[in-house]
């Protein structure tokens, strides 16, 4: 028994159909409703990981996106990922990185990264300031549409015998002393149901702590964090590829061109409320990504030019 129909909900029920097990997977609304419509559209293998030397995580996401990728390459495009640097001192930092992500993650030669002096950086991306961006380092990341691959997985899914509902909000545990199952409501009709299950499987993402509340008194271990996205027309940033920039709090922003706009994200602000599935959007993020933008670019944005806006919540593990 699965609670949750975002991609985590989604992938453990595919991967538990096609072994043989008996899944049933209940989403309180829309599948992919929650943090996975509202990511950064990118599957990438965590390049900024290798900095806090977690190179076991590294290895395992490269090398899963390149199984997504030969699965369903329609919802995992290659793209190259422009990282432009100020240095030849930085260009070599970032060679020697690329790669060390490129050999964990099994790489393909044809795929590698390449160099860019200024003529190519000129040439390619013609928008970055010449000052910060004298030099850069190509590599590759992939697209996809997170919602689709929500529901590619809930398909094979249910190709494979699982049995998936939506808008059946689960509000009881069964069992004492473990669970057993769980009570469910539909938002529909109002009528209750309940569903018997060896292992229940809570993956309600931004909601864990709740859900894990229907059992007993327990103490959150969840800390959620606000990550915004902005849209732009793509006449007004134009870019080629994929590009990483550098904010102020030295996290990685990205300005991703989708066909006629231009999206950047992400930020990184504490959420202090309960969760929802439509957090704000706040001025003071809107106007960190389009500053940092400006620092990249000789481009200057105006809130008047975001075209359109979107923000999830990310389920963190709270220190102890």
């Amino acid at each position: 028994m699965i609670i949750g129909g975002g991609i985590t909900g989604a992938g453990v029920a595919r991967a538990a159909s096609q072994r043989g097990l008996s899944v049933a997977l209940l989403e309180a609304k829309d599948f992919s409703s929650g943090t996975s419509s509202k990511s950064s559209k990118l599957i990438h293998g965590g390049l900024r990981y290798l900095a806090m030397g977690h190179f076991r995580v590294v290895r395992h996401t490269a090398r899963e996106r390149a199984v997504v990728h030969a699965l369903a390459p329609h919802l995992c495009e290659p793209h190259w990922m422009v990282f432009p640097v100020a240095s030849r001192r930085w260009l070599v930092l970032m060679d020697v990185v690329v790669r060390i992500y490129e050999m964990l993650g099994g790489v393909k030669r044809s795929d590698r990264h390449r160099r860019w002096g200024r003529a190519e950086v000129a040439q390619n991306e013609p928008a970055l300031r010449a000052e910060k961006s004298r030099y850069a380092v190509t590599f590759r990341e992939y697209l996809t549409d997170d919602c689709r691959l929500v529901l590619a997985n809930l398909r094979d899914a249910v190709a494979s015998g699982a049995q998936v509902a939506n808008y059946l909000s689960v509000d009881g545990l069964l069992g004492e002393n473990q669970a057993e199952g769980v009570t469910a409501q539909c938002a529909l009709t109002g009528r209750s149901i309940q569903v018997k299950a060896a292992v229940v499987v809570n993956a309600t993402g931004p909601w864990v702590d709740a859900t894990r509340q229907l059992e007993a008194d327990v103490e959150p271990r969840l800390v959620l964090s606000r990550g915004i996205h902005v849209a732009v027309r793509r006449t007004d940033l134009p870019v080629n590829n994929l590009v990483t920039m550098t904010g102020s709090d030295g996290r990685p922003v990205f300005a991703l061109p989708r066909g006629p706009v231009t999206y950047l994200g992400t930020t990184d602000t504490r959420h202090l409320e309960p969760a929802t599935h439509h957090p704000s959007v706040e001025q003071i993020d809107v106007d960190f990504l389009l500053t940092t933008v400006e620092d990249h670019f000789d481009i200057s944005l105006t809130p008047k030019q975001v075209t359109g806006a979107w923000a999830g919540l990310r389920p963190l593990i709270s220190k102890p």
